[in-house]
């Protein structure tokens, strides 16, 4: 019996394999291709709206954001919306207030500079005093002392369910083109170089394929080792965990970024799946797994880490900054139950100053994990999204935060190596016209 061949594989069904196999299916002359997944069904890991941010971020409340970056991001969110909305699909996207607040002297300042070297970018992001805060959120501005000051959105497309654009993605891209198939519950071992391009060796048999897009999170990489290719980088698996309380945010509120710290602000916001509950976090916690909660990952884990002298200097120099160090011991000490709650309250009234103790529950099973990438031989972290591309018919995609944001422009930059590396057209024209 022959074993099925494919134009292109795509490895990985989350946000950033859907987006791919949809951009493929419209906007390519790609005539065959299968989306591989080994869970049950899409979006079961990172893309579960339960296991991210369910922020589609802007770059406007980003306060690590260079202008130059969140123009970028920014261009990918308004591709992201137009695709959603144009299409009339509910319950993926949600509009509410968005923000990011500043509390004292110092924080307000760096606000008040931010806006004005990001006005003209976005036109609709208000400078907020006290009293405008209030106007917004009254719980955040409170009863205190501080000095206060925001950078605001009234409305905005600021929330996501990435498990459903993932559906979303996947079911236009298979009423749009025959030649897609999905494989669910399938397990890829391994990656094969054979005459016409690859072999896939999966727990469902051989498929075969010109092209391998792999789009797997922090499994990527392990990928990629294995054939080869980025032997320089390590994973830094970062996982994130939330509280939850009775909702006081009418809509997102973020604090300021530290330029120390890549990871995530704290903030909170209505939970998109719950909207009588807010989410308070992320926290901060570094574990040996490829998938939060997942012990089988741990053998992937310490294969892609590599430690060497590069690792270790990387990590010399990332606790040498004593910002990191504080924040890495604060959050290691919000996973201890007896405390957790306590010590994520004092942090936590910086949002809302009222905020008890009591009010706080762990979100057990909330968050999920963001594979960020170590370059050994540098000795830095890799910030934002990351990719490996071979030239020869394999490409691999390695997606911190934003890349969920990002996936679709993302998918754009993929769809059109594939197609010129196949020999197929690539419709420029229909991309700009409808995102």
């Amino acid at each position: 019996m022959a074993h099925p061949a494919y134009q292109v594989a795509i490895i990985g069904g989350g946000v950033s394999g859907a987006a791919l196999a949809y951009v493929l299916t419209r906007y390519t002359g790609v005539s065959s291709l299968v989306l591989v997944e080994k869970s049950h069904h899409p979006a079961a890991i990172n893309s579960a709206a339960s296991q991210n941010s369910q922020t589609l971020h802007y770059g406007d409340i980003e306060t690590n954001y260079s202008l130059k970056k969140a123009a970028e991001v920014k261009q990918a969110a308004d591709m992201l919306v137009r695709c959603v909305t144009s299409e009339a699909a509910e319950a993926i996207l949600h509009r509410m207030p968005k923000m990011v607040l500043g509390v004292g002297e110092v924080e307000c300042a760096a606000l008040r500079e931010r806006h004005g070297r990001f006005q003209a970018l976005y036109p609709d992001l208000h400078l907020l005093d006290r009293a405008g805060i209030a106007g917004v959120e009254p719980d955040v501005a409170g009863n205190r002392r501080e000095e206060l000051a925001a950078l605001a959105s009234p409305d905005s497309w600021c929330a996501v369910d990435f498990g459903r654009l993932t559906r979303f993605f996947l079911q236009r891209a298979q009423a749009q083109h025959g030649g897609l198939e999905v494989y669910l519950s399938c397990r890829v071992r391994d990656i094969a170089r054979t005459a016409e391009g690859y072999v896939l060796h999966t727990s469902r048999g051989a498929l075969y394929a010109q092209f391998v897009a792999v789009c797997a999170g922090a499994h990527s990489l392990g990928f990629a080792q294995n054939m080869g290719y980025g032997w320089q980088y390590s994973i830094l698996p970062v996982a994130g965990s939330f509280f939850h309380a009775r909702c006081r945010v009418r809509g997102k509120v973020y604090t300021v970024q530290s330029e120390h710290l890549p990871f995530a602000a704290l903030h909170a916001d209505p939970d998109i799946e719950h909207r009588q509950w807010m989410r308070l976090g992320p926290t901060a916690l570094l574990v040996p797994f490829l998938e939060r909660r997942r012990w089988a990952s741990v053998p992937g884990f310490l294969r892609t880490m590599r430690l060497d002298a590069g690792t270790f200097g990387t990590f010399a120099g990332i606790l040498g900054v004593a910002e990191i160090r504080r924040y890495m011991v604060r959050n290691l000490l919000y996973e201890i139950p007896l405390l957790r709650a306590a010590l994520f309250a004092q942090a936590a009234r910086k949002i809302l100053p009222a905020l008890r103790m009591a009010d706080l529950r762990y979100a057990r099973g909330v968050g999920g994990l963001r594979p960020q990438l170590i370059d050994r031989a540098a000795r830095r972290l890799v910030l934002g999204e990351a990719a490996i591309d071979s030239d020869e018919g394999l490409l691999f995609n390695i997606t911190p935060s934003p890349g969920a944001t990002m996936c679709l422009a993302n998918a754009i930059r993929d769809a059109r190596k594939i197609a010129g590396f196949l020999g197929c057209v690539f419709d420029g024209e229909k991309v700009n016209e409808t995102l």
